[in-house]
């Protein structure tokens, strides 16, 4: 900076400042004569300066490189043309009715809109290279839809409310283009490495005089008062930095700015010069290490080579002779190997399947080939393991079980090269199993017929206990009441001995009906299940002084009587293993149904057992409980678990289906 004031205010301002400095002095006079004068002139003078702005940008836009100054240009030229309508609208003008304030602060506000809107967006096309006819066509098309909200659509907010005075829309609308023109002021600042110093401070002059305006604007306290017209003076103020910046520094002297960024690369390439030799030395000392790795990477290549021609013989002898049928397809499913196994699999040769890709579709039975083509337009295209079976048919007509697998094959870039698969004749294993399947079929059925002969023959035991023993314990009962009335006057301990001998004929026939209802609880087709299931916890607890919570509401779905008796026998095993083996001291039974099927839970607070060893044992060493209970269940179409470990009690829980017809 000069010492001297003079000199250093002759440096700064030029005759174009002092010029519109009494321009705008000028201007505030006339609003003293008139307030429309001074508004009109006012806009005059911006559009002057706009045209001034875009007529040279237009002209020398080739030389510039420098996106945003273009950009710049062409959004002043529609903030001119709003601006020439806001002044146009004016009240008093009545070039748009009704003559009323509110469209001249509608279009004066989207002006502002446009303005800082265009400024924060600037910086971001600085590296662009931009089309002025793309540019202006975009500006033109937010224009004409800015300018149809309000002249056509009406649906602009309102700027002038009543007693003339701003609405909240207007004045929060003044401090958003505000901070508008802040954020360009921060891009712009962090940006200032791409910009002349001179454009940069011009820039930022403009947009700190544009908030002023608009401060000025929305802190006025009346439409055309005096911070209304410092508000129009300070954004002519605003446009003549833009002119600045874009005319005067950006236009008036663009091969500084155009070769700004040669000037700086020539720089670099001075210095890159000087170092030039060094790195030319460095760079001939890194080529003969690099000749040398090379020479070593060589020979390393050439044993690579040698040890993978070697790999590739034993990987041919062991694909060759492999037993599985071993094949390689590529992306589009043709084969690029197939191993000699594969006719003793199919009676196909090899070669066969080389020259026709479509063999191996014609060749999978019908029923298997949907499953295929999903499995290879699925699974095959990706990264994964894919697995399926399948079988094919042979030309005699016999078919034969394949388990497929398969790998993507990938390149030393990490390129798919198709599928490896691996498929293994299974047909005898399939075989094996159906026999497998057949035969436990076989022993399921003649479990259920065991079963329901032994429930037929438990039915018939205990109506034999029942009928005749019980009958005939009855009428011992009573012969023997007969003979202790006889006896009356005999001796204390012979009528002790008859008293002894009663007391021993009523235990057996508790025991016998005990029994009796064990083997075939009559209660069961009596009653129905529910009470039946009842009287088996009752007489539990009685017998093993057990505690037994039971909750058997969920017994209300409609079960057949078979399965009703092999419910009961197995809630019955359950009980029956609780009082022999747990020592449990409480006891729950809970029914409940859920989605379609019957829960039953037994638990016990017991010793509990290791139920995985439990389960090795053989079924001569556990007894057929668990077996039958699990066979009970497997019948009803449902299955039994049990949980148990030592010291925490066992649960059984029962899982059988229901329906409208019962179980199973």
């Amino acid at each position: 900076m000069d010492k001297h004031p003079v000199a250093w205010l002759k440096n700064r301002v030029s005759l174009l400042d002092l010029a519109l400095g009494l321009v705008v002095v000028g201007l505030y006079l006339t609003s003293f004569h008139s307030y429309l004068l001074f508004h009109t002139l006012a806009e005059i003078l911006r559009v002057s300066m706009v045209v001034a702005i875009f007529m040279l940008a237009l002209n020398v836009r080739n030389s510039l490189d420098n996106s945003s100054l273009l950009f710049i240009s062409a959004a002043y030229v529609f903030v001119c043309g709003l601006e020439i309508l806001h002044a146009l609208a004016s009240q008093g003008l009545g070039a748009f009715p009704p003559d009323e304030p509110n469209l001249a602060a509608q279009l004066w506000i989207a002006a502002r809109y446009v303005e800082s809107v265009s400024l924060l967006l600037a910086p971001f096309v600085l590296t662009r290279k931009l089309k002025l006819s793309s540019v202006a066509a975009g500006f033109y098309a937010s224009t004409v839809i800015l300018l149809a909200t309000i002249f056509i659509w009406r649906v602009f907010p309102a700027c002038i409310g009543e007693g003339n005075q701003p609405t909240a829309f207007l004045t929060v609308s003044e401090f958003l283009v505000i901070s508008f023109f802040a954020g360009a002021i921060a891009l712009l600042v962090r940006h200032r490495d791409r910009f002349d110093k001179s454009v940069t401070r011009a820039l930022v002059t403009s947009m700190v005089f544009s908030i002023l305006s608009e401060l000025s604007m929305a802190l006025q306290l009346g439409r055309r008062g005096f911070p209304f017209l410092l508000g129009h003076m300070l954004k002519i103020v605003a446009f003549y930095y833009i002119y600045r910046a874009v005319v005067e520094t950006g236009l008036a002297r663009p091969l500084a700015v155009l070769y700004r960024n040669l000037k700086a690369s020539e720089q670099a390439a001075a210095r890159l010069n000087e170092e030039l030799d060094g790195r030319v030395l460095a760079r001939t000392d890194e080529l003969r290490g690099a000749n040398e790795r090379l020479r070593l990477e060589i020979d390393v290549r050439r044993r690579i080579e040698e040890e993978l021609r070697g790999s590739e013989r034993k990987y041919r002898i062991v694909a060759e002779n492999t037993y599985d049928w071993e094949w390689w397809r590529d992306s589009e499913g043709r084969f690029i190997y197939s191993s000699p196994s594969c006719e003793r699999i199919t009676q196909y040769a090899a070669d066969a399947f080389l020259a026709d890709p479509d063999l191996l579709l014609r060749i999978i039975h019908p029923d298997d080939l949907p499953g295929f083509v999903i499995h290879q337009n699925t699974i095959e295209p990706g990264p994964s393991l894919g697995e399926l079976e399948f079988r094919i048919i042979r030309p005699d007509g016999s078919f034969r079980w394949l388990s497929h697998t398969c790998l993507p094959v990938f390149d030393e870039s990490g390129r798919t090269g198709g599928r490896r698969g691996s498929n293994r004749d299974i047909t005898e294993r399939k075989r094996d199993a159906e026999s497998l399947r057949e035969s436990e079929s076989r022993l399921r059925r003649l479990s259920s017929q065991i079963m329901t002969a032994q429930e037929t023959e438990r039915r018939r035991i205990s109506r034999e206990l029942h009928d005749d023993l019980g009958g005939a314990l009855a009428v011992l009962k009573l012969r023997m009441n007969l003979v202790a009335k006889k006896l009356s006057p005999a001796p204390a301990d012979i009528r002790e001995e008859g008293r002894q001998i009663m007391e021993l004929i009523d235990q057996i026939i508790d025991n016998v009906a005990r029994i009796s209802r064990d083997l075939s609880p009559s209660i069961l087709e009596d009653l129905g299940l529910v009470p039946g299931l009842r009287r088996l916890i009752e007489n539990f607890g009685k017998i093993h002084k057990i505690e037994v919570a039971s909750d058997l509401a969920g017994l209300d779905a409609p079960l057949s009587k078979d399965a009703q008796f092999m419910l009961y026998r197995i809630l019955q095993e359950a009980l029956t293993n609780i009082g022999k083996h747990s020592r449990a001291k409480n006891a729950s039974v809970a029914v409940r149904q859920e989605n379609g099927r019957l829960l039953v839970t037994v638990g016990d607070d017991g010793q509990g057992f290791d139920a995985g060893a439990k389960d090795m044992k053989s079924a001569a060493e556990k007894g057929m409980g668990l077996a039958t209970m699990k066979e009970r269940a497997h019948m009803l179409g449902g299955t039994l678990e049990i949980s148990s470990e030592a010291g925490l009690g066992t649960r059984v829980i029962l899982v059988i289906p229901v329906g409208e017809k019962g179980g199973a």
